[in-house]
């Protein structure tokens, strides 16, 4: 009997298998499928989301392991559905080292051995291919499930077509579905009389919208940025596009790059003497050192290439009172560690080599500090200005030049006299164009508004408006690229990837574009490498050659045509319903996403107004929810009460949380419980290995995944009473967790299970009205040093799993002996 009140992931989670599984589309990097569209923080594995509406959807039986079972079968995670996945061959060594001595006869020729196995002779070519089939198979099912995936595609990359599989599918599930999209659809019209309607009111880079709309749910996406807004947009309507428009979109890109490419080449700013076209190019920072007045370039490391053996080596210049800079390509051992040496900027101190004298970076500043603590001491750049002057601290050099020859071959060189000539072209023809380019939105714009992270540019560089983060020869070939994609688009969608390529220019063609030197690398890195705007005091920028990397990328489409819709709003002002909320809070978080984003609105907001003329164009600084501390509770309690307005009764919240510490468990928990919500269970996602892989240890590494329900009930009881009810749920459900654990490959560890105590405690708590002695409104009103009565029941919630989880090769009484620090050190 299915029991639809009830959902898979409130029961059971496979969370070893959907960890693993995550772990392995993040190492895609590149290859996955949202991340092309642009640069956004903290994306979610479309693996885990899927896995999340899957489980949340799927009703349960009476047989928990046929349901897990179907679960794993629907997300292509069992036997034969990894056989499906499987793209490559295992090799002929690893199939010998995996067969017994009985199918090494049969599957190979006499005389094979270890380091030469052959396959039999005389067969047909026909035979010959079901034999090694039936090999691949026998190898592949013995492997574990790590090694399983190196061979095998994502799920999202294949599709469950097999007959016999949806009539297994079916039948427990009585449904008459023959792909993913109508067994969601259908489910949904079970559990909610309709297709289900997914939400994620801080959608960020579209993830969640995408994946529901891509299962065949239909998908509702906001977030209060509009950069965010028009990431899921884009991850809706051009991830989600057919193939003959991708193509259309191909070409329009093409089209653009072409012209650019002509227009530089007739302005000839890349080329060399030699004829060959400029791959990348250094820059650095010089300042006047206060001892001596040389003038001293800056490089925290002046090695260009550790694969080419690439090294630049400082030469005073006496005459000038300055440096030569030589580059050397295939440097000697010697010439190496000299410039491994020779770093002129460290630990925020300038070296002069003439002098050999440190002078802090604050003082070349001359930094100083205003009553309200802004620090402030370089001249700040006004409006129009867009390179280094002679009344400013910092000058900048173009001291190194990346080529490619006619043979594709890359070799490093110094700067002639014909490249300096043509760093001036580049800032005639940007002079020329400045003004208009900045009115037509064709390069950044905008005052830099004071913030956390735009503070440090400022305060750093003194730069106020947002085109200063860029050189002139940047400004010259991101906005190139603008002026031609904005006379050549004509449809929406044409348009939003003419924001995406610029928004991408601008992320790896910047002031703030590190150098990496690494072997295998030496190329110029993003902008966003981390989650802040770091200065820099030597950069690379790219040619429009390198930069068509950015300008063209793979757009991993699927074609679907479910409802959608996607807006910039406040989640506090949401007034749509959906069946199933996602959310990702800004938790505690990091991460400033209003003034990071601010950076590509600089360049968007005009086009934005043009192809949303519904939407808002600016960050809504003042809305964002951010930080910790009473402002921060109180807009999380309003935005989870919406959103469980906005559900019906039935409905569930799926919250994504990435923190451990109990008081940080314990301040989520009185918010939830105030914005009328339960816990319904609770489930780890490791997406982040250490140097033991990916279930070893006893730290909680990823996401926890929260399912939340309404919480109806006006039930009162006292503490003690809570406190016995907790108990008995941690027992009950780490019971609950071995029994379906599978033993060959384990779903839980030590940590899941003092999780899932967590879970226990706050499933108990938020399933009662009022608790005595629990004043959650006082609790949420500040920063308290004093511990809640929410947070003392969750640690002894965590002191029952500690006893009650005892090691197999213990005797029960010698672990009752033990404190908890032993039994957690034990474990």
């Amino acid at each position: 009997m299915l029991d639809y009140n009830k959902s898979f992931i409130e029961v059971q989670f496979p969370v070893s298998r959907i960890s693993k599984e995550s772990y392995k589309e993040r190492k895609a990097n590149l290859g996955q499928t949202l991340t092309g569209l642009g640069k956004w923080w903290g994306r979610k594995p479309l693996v885990m989301v899927r896995a999340a509406l899957l489980g949340t959807l799927l009703p349960v039986s009476n047989n928990y392991n046929k349901d897990r079972e179907i679960f794993l079968k629907i997300m292509t995670m069992d036997e034969e559905g990894l056989w499906l996945r499987k793209y490559k061959n295992i090799s002929k060594k690893k199939l010998w080292q995996l067969t017994t001595e009985e199918e090494k006869e049969q599957y190979f020729r006499e005389g094979s051995t270890a380091k030469k196995p052959k396959y039999p002779k005389g067969m047909s070519r026909e035979n010959k291919k079901e034999m090694k089939e039936e090999l691949q198979k026998i190898a592949f099912n013995r492997l574990s499930y790590d090694d399983k995936l190196r061979y095998c595609k994502r799920p999202e990359e294949v599709e469950l077509t097999d007959e016999k599989e949806w009539e297994i599918i079916n039948e427990h599930l009585k449904t008459n579905a023959t792909d993913l999209q109508e067994l969601i659809q259908e489910l949904g019209k079970k559990k909610f009389n309709h297709i289900p309607k997914v939400g994620d009111c801080f959608s960020g880079g579209g993830s969640i919208p995408f994946e529901a709309a891509r299962m065949g749910a239909e998908a509702f996406g906001s977030d209060l940025n509009p950069i965010a807004a028009l990431l899921t947009w884009a991850s809706l309507n051009v991830a989600g596009a057919s193939d003959e428009q991708i193509n259309e979109l191909k070409e329009f890109q093409e089209k653009v790059y072409k012209e650019a490419n002509k227009q530089i080449s007739e302005w000839g700013i890349e080329h060399n003497e030699k004829g060959h076209r400029a791959d990348s190019y250094l820059y650095c920072n010089e300042v006047e050192c206060p001892e001596c007045g040389y003038t001293v370039p800056l490089a925290p490391s002046w090695i260009i290439g550790k694969g080419t053996k690439t090294v630049a080596i400082l030469r005073e210049d006496n005459i000038n009172e300055r440096f030569f800079i030589n580059i050397i390509q295939n440097a000697n051992k010697n010439q190496r560690e000299k410039s491994k040496k020779s770093s002129t900027i460290d630990n925020n101190k300038i070296y002069c080599p003439h002098c050999e004298t440190k002078t802090p970076i604050t003082s070349i500043r001359n930094d100083k500090k205003t009553k309200d603590g802004t620090i402030f001491g370089l001249n700040t750049w006004g409006k129009n200005k867009f390179q280094y002057g002679d009344e400013d601290v910092y000058k900048e050099r173009l001291y190194a030049i990346k080529y490619i020859d006619g043979n594709g071959n890359r070799y490093y060189s110094s700067p002639t006299q014909h490249e300096l000539k043509q760093e001036e072209k580049v800032i005639d023809l940007l002079s020329e164009r400045f003004n208009e380019w900045q009115k037509n939105g064709y390069i950044p714009s905008g005052r830099i508004e004071k913030g956390y992270n735009t503070d440090q540019i400022m305060r750093e560089k003194g730069w106020e408006y947002w085109h200063q983060l860029f050189n002139p020869r940047q400004l010259l070939t991101n906005g190139l690229l603008m002026k031609y994609s904005d006379k050549f688009s004509q449809t929406k969608k044409e348009k939003v990837i003419q924001l995406l390529g610029g928004n991408k220019c601008l992320d790896w063609n910047s002031k703030l574009s590190m150098w990496d030197s690494y072997k295998g690398c030496e190329i110029v890195k993003n902008t966003f490498s981390n989650q802040s705007l770091n200065t820099l005091f030597n950069y690379g920028t790219r040619s429009l050659f390198l930069l068509s990397n950015s300008w063209f990328y793979n757009i991993n489409n699927y074609d679907f045509k479910n409802k959608s819709k996607v807006c910039p709003i406040d989640a506090r002002q949401i007034n749509k319903n959906q069946d199933v909320w996602f959310t990702d809070p800004p938790y505690a978080d990091a991460v400033n996403y209003h003034e990071l984003s601010e950076f590509f609105l600089s360049l968007d907001q005009n086009f934005l107004k043009d192809i949303f003329p519904e939407w808002y164009t600016d960050s809504k600084r003042v809305l964002a929810v951010k930080g910790t501390g009473q402002s921060f509770n109180e807009s999380m309690v309003e935005i989870y009460k919406n959103l469980a307005d906005n559900m019906p009764d039935n409905g569930y919240q799926i919250v994504m949380f990435t923190h451990q510490d109990v008081k940080v468990w314990s301040e989520l928990t009185m918010i939830l419980w105030s914005a009328g919500l339960k816990v319904a269970s609770a489930w780890n996602i490791s997406t982040e290995t250490n140097s033991g892989g990916l279930k070893e240890g006893n730290y909680v590494k990823g996401t926890v995944l929260l399912v939340l329900q309404k919480q109806s009930s006006d039930d009162f009881a006292f503490q003690d009473e809570v406190y016995d009810e907790i108990q008995m749920e941690v027992k009950k459900m780490i019971d609950s967790m071995k029994g379906i654990d599978y033993k060959d490959i384990p779903d839980f560890t030590d940590a899941d299970y003092l999780l899932a105590s967590y879970a226990a405690a706050l499933k108990v708590l938020t399933g009662y009205g009022e608790i005595d002695g629990i004043d959650i409104d006082y609790w949420l009103s500040g920063d308290r040093n004093e511990e809640s009565p929410v947070e003392k029941l969750i640690k002894k919630a965590r002191d029952v799993a500690n006893s009650y989880l005892i090691p197999e090769e213990f005797e029960k009484n010698h672990w009752f002996e033990l404190s908890n620090a032993e039994r957690f050190f034990i474990r």
